[in-house]
């Protein structure tokens, strides 16, 4: 995963293409990143304004991976069969208009409040199955997903 966990929610909902994901024991690591860079100068109307710095273009980048655990019990399994389904369906197309769908990940507390609720436009990227690294016997999926239109980022409470 790209980043290391510091807020660990006691339960992630995923939804995807407006359907909710059961993911029991999910793990969570969001990434945003806006490499600008812009220089202070006057407007017209006399107002500091800032603008792009010449030559440099706005670079905008967001990860998001959760991790789902295939356990004995079989309670993730329509989870990861749903993913499975969702990756034949956009290596069938080659537009990502035609694939990209709201994703909204929400967390809560263990009183089931909300306390997060990140949304976006964007897809599934790659869904590759690794080795628990619990060293628990089960397998992991990995789920990436990515940001396809960064001004759909809505990052709320």
């Amino acid at each position: 995963m790209a980043i290391e966990q510091a807020l660990v929610p006691a339960y992630i909902s995923v939804t995807y293409d407006k359907t909710e994901l059961n993911i029991v024991d999910a793990k969570l690591s969001l990434q945003y990143k806006n490499n600008t860079q812009y220089e202070e100068n006057m407007t017209p109307a006399g107002k500091k304004g800032y603008l792009l710095r010449k030559g440099v273009s706005v670079e905008q980048e967001g990860d998001i991976y959760v991790i789902i655990t295939k356990t004995s019990d079989g309670k993730n399994d329509q989870t990861i069969t749903f993913l499975e389904k969702k990756m034949t369906d956009i290596s069938k197309s080659e537009n990502p208009k035609d694939y990209s769908n709201a994703i909204v990940i929400t967390c809560k507390d263990p009183g089931e409040e909300q306390f997060l609720s990140v949304s976006f436009n964007g897809y599934l990227k790659e869904l590759k199955m690794v080795p628990s690294k619990n060293g628990n016997g089960f397998t992991d999926y990995v789920a990436e997903f990515t940001v396809y239109d960064p001004l759909s980022i809505k990052i709320e409470n």
